[in-house]
């Protein structure tokens, strides 16, 4: 099965990769330095071609309250229909428990908004 890992070269991303590589699946690593950008759309339709899942696992490179809340919502708007014209059929999305408990906390409003969607 092909995966796609969104954030993949990243921390938990690269170990992510490499579990699921010795499990027998087809991974696809990918971030913005491996020419896929969810935020502007750069590589993405491309990297899912023939993705049975998505794993998101990319994270904010600011964590200032609006643009957190921007990149999750773009990212994820963007991701999401992406793979809707690329028929994924799961989309795993890495998140934080209790985000709706600490509404005061910009980056957890944004873990929460990443969810709703």
């Amino acid at each position: 099965m092909k995966i796609v890992i969104i954030g993949g070269t990243g921390l938990i991303g690269s170990k992510t990769a490499i579990r699921l590589r010795n499990k027998g699946h087809e991974v696809l690593a990918v971030s913005p330095n491996t020419g896929v950008n969810t935020i502007t759309g750069e590589g993405l339709a491309e990297a899912l071609v023939g993705a049975e899942v998505v794993v998101d696992l990319a994270n904010a490179p600011s964590w200032e309250d609006k643009a957190v809340l921007e990149f999750f919502e773009t990212s994820g708007r963007n991701l999401l229909a992406a793979e809707a014209n690329a028929g994924v059929k799961h989309h795993i999305a890495l998140s934080i428990v209790g985000t709706e408990r600490l509404p005061e906390n910009g980056y957890f409003r944004a873990k929460l908004a990443q969810e709703r969607l």
